[in-house]
């Protein structure tokens, strides 16, 4: 059905195009209709004069031949004068029509009295000549012959009659040009074929065009989703209008976007200052209480070296702190190498294990020798960021565990904890830098495991577990050497 859908434009040019052909098609049909009707009607007309034409040179051939030639061995320019006679009398009733007789395979009394020079038509038109000579064998074989001939624009319509004597055949033709109407028609016609083809190629073309205009549109649509600085081409046709508007639209999304970014960057400056004030405030207070003590013992002259200790504590501190922010925010080549994981994930895993206590922390793996291009210390650095926190979110009870696998051509590196999970809003806020739900956390552990997994080309992200939390590594995987 989907399938439809999408198609349904190709679909909707397909109809209009058989809907362009079927009324083309009826529409020739029925001007050749009317055109076969009107000659049908001339025709009918010219066939009614020439039998009563013909009736008339019968019987008129009847009344006074026997009369005027006595003997068949009259003389053969006697004879022709003497049925010319008949011809020209019986034909002057019948315009444009011309005739005479068939004896003996002769034609004989032929006459065109209706003609427009009566005098110049003395003998049977050559052009048709044998045309009226086949129809008059005919008709004395069987009584009656007709043919019916198409010119260029005319129609020429020839019949014959056997008379009472065996050998004695008359005949009769008429030509009329065709009608004006009927060229009308077939100059209708010819426009109407034309003005079909003309719309099944613009249909087509139109269709092609246009399949390939939303072609385009499509290809930079899926261009634009990768790259928001990509602008479609912009044709001069109404697809062209169409890329016009999505190129302005695209131009309105990355200008809120870059504000959009520049609010972000702002708040999370904002959110940084404010983190890093308060975790520096906490130990530059205890420096200072440290050493309003230090000077009341120095005025008793009491020092001892105890007494040092937890100012070096606090700046050891301030130090951690110092040092974790710069790790997220310097922007350091990565030393990759292909490495396999699963020596790694076990080493990490021994140096947390005391933390949490025995056989808290269970590692499994589907495949040992999986293997990833990664920077060994800063992998070290992320996966233990990620254990500490499993192991604190489980408290005493609950359990760790660490899984590899495969993944779509990537290596998978679960760390799911049992503990309580996290909040909606506070999963928000995971990842942000000095966001923290520990008491005494700096809010930087995440964030900074986070950026060094994404400069070795992978990805950490949360879900939530069922019952606790789930984060997962995923790098590039290579090829078992």
């Amino acid at each position: 059905m989907s399938g439809f859908f999408r198609r349904r434009l190709q679909l909707q040019l397909l109809l209009i195009l058989l809907a362009a052909v079927s009324v083309a098609s009826l529409s020739i049909l029925l001007i050749l209709d009317s055109i076969r009707n009107a000659e049908q009607s001339v025709i009918a007309d010219m066939s009614k004069q020439l039998s009563a034409a013909l009736s008339q040179l019968g019987r008129q051939y009847s009344e006074r031949a026997p009369a005027d030639i006595t003997t068949r061995t009259a003389p053969l320019a006697t004879e022709n004068g003497s049925l010319r006679a008949i011809s020209q009398a019986v034909l002057h009733s019948y315009p444009g029509v011309e005739g005479g007789y068939f004896l003996r395979g002769e034609f004989l009394g032929y006459a065109f009295p209706t003609h427009d020079n009566p005098s110049a038509k003395t003998d049977v038109p050559e052009a048709e000549r044998s045309a009226i000579q086949e129809v008059a064998n005919l008709a004395a074989r069987s009584g009656k012959g007709e043919q019916l001939l198409h010119g260029g624009n005319e129609l020429v319509l020839i019949q014959a009659t056997a008379l009472p004597r065996q050998d004695a055949v008359a005949w009769a033709m008429q030509r009329r040009s065709r009608e004006p109407a009927s060229l009308w028609r077939r100059t209708l016609l010819f426009a109407l074929v034309m003005a079909a083809l003309l719309s099944v190629g613009g249909t087509l073309q139109m269709g092609i065009a246009l399949r390939r205009g939303i072609a385009r549109i499509q290809d930079g649509l899926g261009t634009l989703e990768k790259d928001f600085g990509y602008s479609l081409e912009e044709g001069k046709d109404e697809l062209g209008e169409i890329s016009r508007s999505i190129n302005r639209m695209a131009s309105v999304r990355r200008k809120l976007e870059d504000e959009l970014r520049r609010e972000d960057r702002l708040r999370a400056i904002g959110r940084t200052v404010a983190g890093l004030a308060h975790e520096i405030r906490n130990p530059l207070n205890g420096i200072r209480l440290s050493m309003q003590l230090l000077e009341q013992r120095l005025k008793r002259g009491s020092i001892e070296p105890e007494n040092l200790r937890s100012v070096i504590a606090e700046v050891d501190r301030m130090d951690a702190l110092l040092g974790d922010l710069l790790a997220f925010r310097e922007k350091k080549q990565p030393n990759v190498a292909r490495q396999n994981l699963l020596p790694l994930v076990e080493r990490c895993v021994h140096l947390v294990q005391p933390q949490a206590g025995p056989g808290k922390i269970h590692t499994e793996a589907e495949d040992v020798s999986l293997c990833a291009r990664i920077d060994p210390q800063r992998f070290t650095q992320a996966l233990m960021n990620l254990l500490l926190n499993a192991v604190e979110a489980t408290q005493q009870q609950g359990e760790v565990a660490v899984s590899l696998r495969r993944k779509d051509g990537s290596v998978a590196i679960e760390v799911r904890d049992s503990g309580a999970g996290l909040s909606r809003e506070q999963q928000q806020h995971l990842f942000e830098a000095f966001y923290t739900t520990k008491p005494d956390g700096t809010g930087l552990g995440l964030a900074v495991s986070r950026e060094l997994v994404t400069e070795m080309g992978g990805t950490l992200t949360y879900r939530n577990g069922s019952p606790g939390a789930t984060f997962v590594i995923e790098l590039p995987a290579v090829a078992d050497a």
